[in-house]
C-alpha cells in the first residue's frame, strides 16, 4: 500500500473536519470523494467481514463511476459541502443540511482515479482490520472546538453515544452505557478516536484540522497522494457554537481530564483556545 493505491478511507473525530477534507479531496485532479454513501448498519458485525463489505463496496462504487458518471454521497445542493451542518439559528440549533442523494462525476478522470470515501465512527472502529486493506487517513481537532460543536447539533454524540463504533467495539459500548454522566461519555468518546487514530495510523496519514486550513488542503493532498490547487480556507475553531458557560464548564474539564484527546494537543492549547472563544462571545450570552 502507498500513496499511489487509488482507494483511500477517509476518518477521523466528528465534527473534527472531515467532511472539509472530503469536499477538497473531491475538488483534486483525477479524484472523486463520497461523503457516508455506505449503509454501515447493514455490515456484519464481525470486522474481518466487514471491512470485505467495505472493500467491495469501493470496488461496486468505482465500476459504477467508471459505467454511469454517478455515485451515491451526502449532498448539499448537488455537492459534498465544507459543513454538513447550517449556522446557528434564532432557537441556537444548526440543521443538517447533508441529505443522501446521487453525485454527478462531471470532471475527467483516468481508469486509475483515486477514490475516496468517509465515514467517522465505523472507519474508526474498524482502523485495526482496515488498515491492512488498505490506505486510512484520518483526522484530528483540538478537542474544546469538537466538544463545543457536539453541543451545538443534533447528533448522538450530543448525547456521548456513537452507535456506528459500539457497533463494532462492544468495549466502547459497555463503557458508554456504564457512564451516567454525558460529559465524562463525550470525553470517553473523544479518547476512544483519538488512541484509534495515534495507534494505527503513521504520522503521515494523520492530519490536524487546524493545519489542513492553514495550508489550504495543500498537506492534505500531499498525505492522500494527490493533486489539487491549494484554497484559502478559515479556521473555525474560535467560532464559539456554544454560551459562556459551557465553554468555560468543557475547557475546564478537558483541562483536569487525564486522557489522549487532552494530551495531544496540551492543555495550553485548549486554554488559548477557549480565551479565543470567549472573547467573541458577547456577556450574557445563552
Amino acid at each position: 500500500m502507498d500513496a499511489l493505491t487509488p482507494d483511500l478511507a477517509l476518518t477521523g473525530v466528528p465534527r473534527g473536519g472531515t467532511t472539509l477534507a472530503c469536499r477538497l479531496l473531491g475538488e483534486a485532479d483525477d479524484t472523486v470523494a463520497l461523503f457516508e454513501p455506505m449503509a454501515v448498519d447493514c455490515l456484519p458485525h464481525d470486522p474481518d467481514a466487514a471491512c470485505a463489505g467495505v472493500t467491495e463496496y469501493f470496488r461496486g462504487a468505482r465500476a459504477r463511476i467508471r459505467r454511469e458518471r454517478r455515485a451515491p454521497s451526502r449532498l448539499h445542493a448537488g455537492k459534498v459541502p465544507d459543513n454538513p451542518f447550517a449556522g446557528r439559528d434564532a432557537n441556537a440549533g444548526r440543521a443538517w443540511r447533508a441529505e443522501p442523494g446521487e453525485m454527478v462525476v462531471d470532471k475527467p478522470l483516468t481508469d486509475r482515479f483515486h477514490l475516496v470515501i468517509k465515514h467517522n465512527a465505523t472507519f474508526m472502529a474498524l482502523l485495526p482490520q482496515l488498515t491492512q486493506r488498505m490506505p486510512v487517513l484520518g483526522v484530528l481537532r483540538n478537542p474544546l472546538a469538537v466538544l463545543c460543536s457536539w453541543h451545538s447539533v443534533d447528533l448522538p454524540v450530543a448525547q456521548g453515544r456513537l452507535p456506528a463504533g459500539e457497533r463494532f467495539d462492544r468495549g466502547l459500548a459497555r463503557r458508554l452505557a456504564g457512564e451516567p454522566e454525558v460529559l465524562n461519555r463525550q470525553l470517553h468518546i473523544l479518547d476512544w478516536c483519538f488512541e484509534r487514530l495515534l495507534r494505527w495510523l503513521p504520522p503521515e496519514r494523520l492530519l490536524r484540522y487546524e493545519d489542513v486550513v492553514a495550508s489550504g488542503g495543500a498537506n492534505l493532498y500531499a498525505a492522500a497522494g494527490v493533486q489539487g490547487e491549494p484554497v484559502v480556507l478559515h479556521d473555525r475553531n474560535a467560532q464559539p457554537q456554544c454560551d459562556r458557560e459551557r465553554i468555560a464548564i468543557l475547557a475546564e474539564a478537558l483541562c483536569r481530564h487525564a486522557g489522549s484527546c487532552a494530551d495531544a494537543y496540551g492543555r495550553e492549547t485548549i486554554t488559548a483556545l477557549a480565551k479565543d472563544m470567549l472573547e467573541g462571545v458577547p456577556d450574557g450570552r445563552g
